[in-house]
C-alpha cells in the first residue's frame, strides 16, 4: 500500500487535511485507531439507539470558510442554534440568560443592574471587535505574541475609523489579563459576571484569576458558524455527524480511511519520511500529517535519536503542560429531570440552553482551589446540556440524552483516579444538582463516566486534555506546539504537525487540519505561500467588520 500523503488521526482535523490534499489531487490515506471517526468530536453509539457525545458536544467555532470550501451544509450539515445560549442558576429560583439577541440580554440584565446592562454592550463590541482580528490570524501560519500585538496596534491605528469605544488602547492588555479583572473592570453585579465567566476557564486548569484566562475566554468567543458572532449550536444528530459529513466528503475525493488501525512507528532514514508501520505492516508514503497530539507523533511514534530530533526540541516537547481539568458525565434518562419547584417556570429556558451551576466568580475560584488541593472538586461547576430536547433523533424513542460537563477534575487525581473517586465524582455531581432538580439521581438509567484518565486513554491525549495542550499564553500562536514546530513543518522531511496542540489551538475548529494541509501544498509548490502582513490583516479586519 503506497500514498501521496498518510494522515494520522481520524478526528475532525485529521479529516479536514485530508480533504483538503485530495482536493488538490493527492492521493491519501487516513488512518484512525478507533472503531470510529471524529476523535473528541463524535458521538458513538456506546448505547444502543443513542449517539453519545463523549466529547465535544456544542459547535460555533468551526471555521466557517471552511465548512465553505467542503460543502459541508450541502451535504447535510445541520446545525440547531442554542436560544438562549447559556442559563445559569443564581439561588432562591431566579435564573440568568444570554440571548442570540443583544436587546434580549441586556433586557434580561437591566433587570440586575442598569449600569451592567449599558457595560455589556460595550462588552459585546469590544470582544466582536477582537474576534474579528483573530479571526484572520487563525487561519493563517501563526505569530509570537509580541508580533500579534504589534501588527493589532499598529492596525487599529489605521482604521481609526472604526469606533469600539474606549479600548482600542487596552486591547494588548486585555488579552493577557485575569478573566476575573476584566469582568470587574466591566460589571458591578456578581450575576452578571457569573454569566461570563465559563468561557475563560472551560476544559482547563485555571481560575478565573489566572493570568491570561481572558485569551481563553475571546478562544470561545470567536464562533460564528452559525452566522451570529458567539452562538452555539447542536448538530442535528450529534457532533459526531460533522466528522461523518465531512468524512463523506473525503471518500467523494478518493481518500480512503481506515478504521481500527492504530499507527505504531514513523518510518524515518536519513531525515525523512518513508511511511508509517500500522498494525504490523508497512504502508509507504512521502509524505505525513500526524493531527494526534505533537508529543505523541514525535517522541514516540518517531524514534527520535535515529532521526537526529534535536535534543532541545525533545527537552521542550517534554517539558509542555497538559493537565485535563474537566470530566463529562453522560446520563440517559426515560423522561426529563424535574425542577425544583422554584425552578419550574425555567424548564423550557434550561433545557433548551447550557444550564450552569455557576452562581457566582467566587463559586469558581473555590471549585479550583479545593481541586488543586484534592483533585476533584466536591462542589464543581457543570454545564448541563440536553441536545435530545431540541433534536431527538440523538435518543430512542421515549428517551433523554444529557451531557454533564464538570470542571474541576484534576488528571492527577491523588488515587490515580481509581473506582472510589470515580464513584466521589458521582456523588459529587448529583449532589450539586440536588440543590436545583428534585430527582436528577433518580432519573438517570444509564451513565458514561469519562475522566482526563479516559480521555488520555481513548484519545492519545496525554494527560487528558480536551485541547490536547493548555491554551496558556506560553502555549499559544507561534509557541503551539513549541517555537521550532509551530509553522506545522518538523525537522524531519515530510513529517507536518496538524492536529489541536498546533496554531490556533483546542476546540472543534478544522484550522490546523486546515493550516497544515496547506503548509504541504505550499511546499509541494501547488499553492503560493502566504504570509500575515498588516495591510492584509487591515483588509481581512474590515471584511468582517463591514461584510464587504
Amino acid at each position: 500500500m503506497k500514498y501521496d500523503v498518510v494522515v494520522i488521526g481520524g478526528g475532525h482535523n485529521g479529516l479536514v487535511a485530508s480533504c483538503y490534499l485530495a482536493l488538490h489531487g493527492l492521493k491519501v490515506g487516513l488512518f484512525e485507531s478507533n472503531s470510529f471517526l471524529g476523535g473528541m468530536a463524535s458521538t458513538p453509539s456506546l448505547w444502543s439507539g443513542f449517539r453519545v457525545p463523549v466529547g465535544a458536544y456544542v459547535l460555533s467555532i468551526f471555521r466557517s470558510e471552511i465548512a465553505r470550501d467542503l460543502g459541508l451544509f450541502e451535504r447535510g450539515l445541520k446545525l440547531i442554534p442554542k436560544d438562549p445560549g447559556m442559563t445559569i442558576f443564581l439561588g432562591r429560583g431566579r435564573v440568568l440568560s444570554s440571548w442570540s439577541s443583544l436587546d434580549k440580554t441586556v433586557k434580561e440584565i437591566e433587570k440586575i443592574s442598569d449600569r451592567d446592562a449599558r457595560s455589556y454592550v460595550e462588552w459585546s463590541k469590544l470582544w466582536g471587535f477582537i474576534a474579528d482580528i483573530l479571526d484572520y490570524l487563525y487561519l493563517n501560519p501563526p505569530l509570537n505574541l509580541s508580533e500579534v500585538l504589534d501588527l493589532a496596534s499598529r492596525a487599529l491605528r489605521l482604521a481609526s475609523h472604526v469606533r469600539i469605544g474606549g479600548f482600542i488602547e487596552d486591547i494588548p492588555r486585555i488579552l493577557i489579563s485575569p478573566a476575573s479583572r476584566i469582568l470587574n473592570e466591566f460589571f458591578e453585579s456578581e450575576e452578571v459576571k457569573a454569566l461570563l465567566v465559563e468561557d475563560a476557564v472551560v476544559g482547563e486548569l485555571v481560575a478565573p484569576s489566572s493570568i491570561g484566562s481572558s485569551l481563553v475566554l475571546v478562544h470561545h468567543y470567536m464562533g460564528n458558524i452559525t452566522g451570529v458572532r458567539g452562538q452555539w449550536a447542536y448538530v442535528a444528530g450529534g457532533m459526531g455527524r460533522l466528522s461523518e459529513i465531512i468524512a463523506d466528503r473525503c471518500r467523494e475525493l478518493g481518500v480512503d480511511i481506515h478504521l481500527n488501525s492504530r499507527v505504531e512507528e514513523i518510518i524515518v532514514k536519513n531525515g525523512r519520511v518513508l511511511g508509517v508501520k500500522v498494525n504490523g505492516r508497512i504502508v509507504e508514503s512521502r509524505f505525513i500529517i500526524s493531527t494526534i497530539d505533537a508529543r505523541v507523533a514525535l517522541l514516540k511514534l518517531v524514534k527520535w535519536d535515529e532521526a537526529e530530533l534535536d535534543k532541545t526540541i525533545v527537552r521542550k516537547l517534554r517539558s509542555l503542560k497538559s493537565i485535563g481539568a474537566s470530566s463529562k458525565i453522560i446520563v440517559a434518562t426515560r423522561s426529563l429531570p424535574k425542577l425544583r419547584r422554584e425552578y419550574e417556570e425555567f424548564t423550557d429556558r434550561i433545557y433548551r440552553s447550557s444550564a450552569l451551576t455557576i452562581d457566582s466568580v467566587e463559586y469558581v475560584e473555590n471549585a479550583y482551589r479545593e481541586a488543586i488541593v484534592k483533585g476533584i472538586s466536591s462542589k464543581p461547576w457543570i454545564s448541563i446540556n440536553t441536545q435530545s430536547y431540541l433534536d431527538p433523533t440523538v435518543a430512542p424513542e421515549g428517551w433523554h440524552l444529557i451531557s454533564l460537563f464538570i470542571q474541576y477534575t484534576r488528571y492527577d487525581e491523588p488515587s490515580g483516579w481509581s473506582e472510589e473517586s470515580r464513584r466521589r465524582l458521582i456523588d459529587y455531581t448529583f449532589n450539586v444538582l440536588g440543590e436545583y432538580f428534585e430527582d436528577f439521581s433518580v432519573k438517570a438509567e444509564k451513565l458514561l463516566v469519562l475522566t482526563p484518565k479516559d480521555y488520555e486513554v481513548m484519545f492519545n491525549a496525554p494527560g487528558g486534555h480536551i485541547f490536547h495542550l493548555s491554551m496558556s499564553l506560553d502555549q499559544v500562536w507561534a509557541y503551539r506546539p513549541i517555537l521550532e514546530l509551530s509553522k506545522y513543518r518538523t525537522p524531519i522531511r515530510g513529517l507536518y504537525l496538524g492536529g489541536s496542540s498546533s496554531h490556533p489551538g483546542g476546540g472543534v475548529t478544522g484550522a490546523p487540519g486546515y493550516l497544515s494541509a496547506r503548509s504541504l501544498l505550499e511546499d509541494l509548490g501547488i499553492l503560493k505561500p502566504r504570509r500575515v502582513s498588516l495591510p492584509s490583516l487591515i483588509l481581512g479586519f474590515l471584511k468582517r467588520r463591514f461584510r464587504f
